[in-house]
């Protein structure tokens, strides 16, 4: 009988544990991000800056893929000393188009994090205040930690993203 009574006491302290979890919610701030309206414009502005980024990472790689096409042109056609200095050309135009992408890369993410750092900040502000006022344990960034399962009830970000629009109208939209 004893070896009964431990597995039974197991068993019902297991099926008792999600009452004593509390009240979780989730926040997908990627997505709060891109969808509040300051955030659309930000978004905006960012991809405006991009332009002329993308432009000069396009003429880049046409020159690469130039010297590759001439390469393949001029093979059995020209001295091999001319083939490697096409090789060598191309190469120094692919080292520009890395260290161009690199550099892009960095600035848009520099670019990102200053532009939406603030909404950022206030999406989770609000979250918090949402939490307390309505009686969540606790209130996780959506993503930032492996979730297989979130019912709609506990993602609060739709109702983060109205509130925010709220209290932080875009103006001239």
């Amino acid at each position: 009988m004893r070896r009964l009574t431990v597995p039974i006491i197991l068993v019902i302290l297991l099926a008792a544990f999600p009452a004593f979890a509390g009240k979780i919610g989730f926040v997908d701030a990627e997505r709060a991000v891109a969808e509040v309206e300051e955030g659309k414009v930000k978004l905006a502005e960012i991809q405006t800056w991009q332009a002329p980024y993308h432009a000069r990472l396009d003429r880049l790689r046409d020159e690469v893929l130039q010297f590759r096409d001439q390469i393949t042109a001029q093979e059995g056609k020209v001295s091999e000393e001319a083939i490697a200095e096409m090789e060598r050309n191309q190469i120094d135009a692919m080292r520009r188009f890395e260290d161009a992408r690199r550099d892009y890369e960095r600035e848009l993410e520099n670019k990102k994090s200053e532009v939406l750092a603030a909404i950022t900040t206030r999406i989770g502000g609000i979250a918090s205040e949402y939490g307390k006022a309505n009686d969540f344990d606790a209130v996780f960034v959506l993503g930032a930690q492996p979730v297989i399962y979130v019912s709609d009830s506990a993602n609060l970000t739709d109702k983060v993203i109205e509130i925010y629009n709220q209290r932080f109208p875009v103006t001239g939209r």
